[in-house]
This record gives C-alpha cells, structure tokens and sequence, in this order.
C-alpha cells in the first residue's frame, strides 16, 4: 500500500460524500419528500445500466482510464443540478450525472483492490481512508452550507478533478510491504449463505439510503439549524473508524454472516431511536450506532465474496454485490421512503421503515438457522 492509495481512496469519498448530502438540497430547493424520491434514486437507477457498462469499458482501456473519464466528466456534470428548480430538469440533470458519478467508487475501489492484489496490504486501512475523507468533507460541508449550497457543488467538483491526478501519480515498489505474509483464507463458503447475506445487506442499507435521504426532513421539521446535517454525517462517518481498525480481526471471530446481522439489526434500531430523541447531544449519540450499521453490512459481505466464496462465483457475485448495494438499496430506500413519509408524516414513515427492518432481520435469521442445521 502507498500514501497515494490512501490520498485517492479518501478523494474518491470525499466526493461520494457531497453527493450524500443532495437530498438536503433539494428539501431547502422546495421539492415534495416524493420528488425527493426519485431524484435521490435517480443515481442508483441509473447505476443498474451505467456501472456494467463501465466496467466492461474499464476491460477494453483498463479501469484506470475508465476512472479518469468519469471522473472528470462528473465534476462537470454535478453543475446543471445545482441550476435546475424544475422537478423534470433535475431528473435529467442528475440523470446524465448519475451516468458517470455512478461508476466513480466502484472503479476506484477496484484500482485500489488491484494496488492491494500487486503491493500486499489490506483493503481495511485503505477503506479506513476512504471514511476519513467522507468525514472531513461533511464536516467542511456543514460550515460552508451557511454561504450557500453552492458549496457542495465546488467541493465535489474539486475532489473529482483531483483523484484523477493522484491515481496517476507513480507508485514506487516497496519490498517491505511486497514480502509482507499474506493471510490465506479457507474458501469454505456457499452460494445459500451468500445469497441470503445479499438479501440481509438490500434490507439494511435500504434502511440507511432511507435514513441519509430523508434525515435532513426529519432534522428541518424538528427545527435544527440546517448545518446540524453536515455534522451528523461527519460524526457517522467518523464512527466507522473503530471497526475498520479491527475489521478483519472481527470476521475471523464472529464470522461474515454474524456481522452482517448485526448491521441489519442496528440500522433499524438507528431508525426508530433517532424519531424519540430531541437536542443535538441525544442525536449525535443516536447516530453513534451507525458505526455498527453500513460498513459492517458492507465489509462482511465483500470479504465474503473474495475471501469464502469458491472463485467460479466471483465475477457474478461481484457484480451482484454492486448492482445491490449502490443500486436497488439506494432506489428501494429514497423511492419507498418518499411514499411513506408523504402519506404518513416523516416520524411515522421513519417507524414504519425501522420495525420493519426488525421483521426482516428475524426472519433472515430463522433461514439461517434452519439451513445450518440441515446442513450440520
């Protein structure tokens, strides 16, 4: 691993992070919580066609090249949604963003997984740095939101313009790190226990897409000042630092399909507690949990696919894992969520979403146990 991987890993998410923030946007913009829907799904929808077809540009040019082009072209293409008050030309407009953006992370964490495969290290520390960058970049973000929401627009433009650069940037070969031992991983998983994590994980980030879209609702209608938003996403992202450290230590221990559950289980506790508290001090506590929500849904999944999963699966599980987890989640949860929240009142939506999450959590591990004891 090298200091650049790390730079890139954190510029890449750093953009990924003003991104987050649009559903905001469009709340002070005077878009319905429906509108808001579809215009936060917009991105995921359209990554359903747009990441495929990058990546199978990425194999023709490499990835490295297929990053640069979509990542400059978004830094370009974030401006018309910044100018756009009409709901049908902020669909187009995030549309043709969300053609390019879309494919931004998951190239970049493909290079980096690359960069890993060549020079050794552990995709742990380097997400670690991804986090990091999200976390600053809100943080900046909840300031400078009091000049205006331009800024969002300017910040992400300069983090897409920049990653290009650092991604170009030689690395230079490091023995130490090169003759670093490798943990060897038994590859003793199955397709059953991938494909009902792959479920586990569409509930569970659902819950959290619903969450980021439609907490700045949430947060207006309780009447916090509107740069509460950008420090409550800074402080989530900071919470996932504790288990990044530890990340692979903690799968070998309680295993991939344990931790997963355990985000499933505490992203719909998030959701239901942070409707009953009042005050900043009582909120940013409640969003303390979402360190035990994303990144261990995330991280016990991807370490399932390409550490425990037999190898003939891993183009299809890959792409699977991309397809659901920056796409149907975010267009489930943005979507789904507008409704309720429109027909229900936003705490009574954000109930809805979260005991259900507790339904399905239940019901995922009840198969669970039923299949291991089948099988045992």
């Amino acid at each position: 691993m090298f200091i650049w991987d790390f730079i890139f890993e954190a510029l890449t998410y750093s953009s990924f992070a003003a991104r987050s923030m649009l559903g905001q946007f469009f709340d002070i913009a005077g878009f319905s919580p429906v509108e808001i829907g579809y215009l936060v799904a917009m991105l995921p929808l359209v990554a359903l066609i747009s990441n495929p077809f990058w990546f199978r540009v990425g194999s023709r040019i490499t990835d490295k090249k297929a990053f640069i082009i979509v990542s400059l072209i978004s830094g370009f293409l974030f401006w018309p949604i910044y100018i756009s008050r009409n709901f049908i030309l902020g669909l187009i407009s995030i549309a043709a963003f969300s053609f390019f953006f879309s494919a931004v992370v998951p190239l970049g964490d493909s290079l980096m997984m690359a960069s890993i495969k060549k020079h050794g290290g552990t995709f742990d520390k380097i997400r670690l740095f991804g986090t990091i960058g999200f976390s600053i970049t809100a943080l900046l973000l909840s300031y400078l939101v009091k000049w205006g929401f331009i800024w969002y627009f300017i910040v992400a433009s300069i983090s897409l313009f920049i990653a290009p650069i650092v991604i170009n940037i030689k690395r230079k070969n490091n023995k130490k790190i090169q003759e670093k031992p490798k943990t060897v991983f038994i590859r003793n998983g199955n397709l059953f226990t991938f494909v009902l994590m792959t479920v586990g994980m569409i509930f569970g980030v659902t819950l959290g897409s619903f969450h980021n879209t439609f907490f700045p609702v949430l947060s207006r209608e309780m009447g916090y000042d509107k740069s509460v938003v950008g420090l409550v996403f800074s402080f989530m992202a900071i919470t996932e630092i504790p288990f990044l450290f530890f990340a692979e230590k903690i799968i070998r221990k309680f295993g991939n399909f344990s931790v997963l559950v355990v985000g499933m289980l505490v992203s719909a506790l998030r959701v239901v507690l942070v409707t009953y508290v009042s005050g900043l001090v009582p909120l940013l506590l409640t969003q303390a949990l979402h360190g035990l929500t994303y990144i261990l849904m995330y991280y016990a999944l991807f370490n399932y696919i390409h550490f425990r999963l037999p190898e003939r699966y891993l183009t299809n599980a890959q792409s699977l894992f991309w397809l659901t987890s920056s796409g149907l989640t975010y267009i489930f949860g943005s979507i789904i969520g507008g409704y309720l929240i429109e027909y229900f009142q936003t705490v009574t939506g954000f109930r809805i979403m979260g005991y259900s999450g507790f339904i399905v959590a239940g019901a995922i591990i009840a198969i669970f146990l039923i299949f291991k004891r089948k099988t045992s």
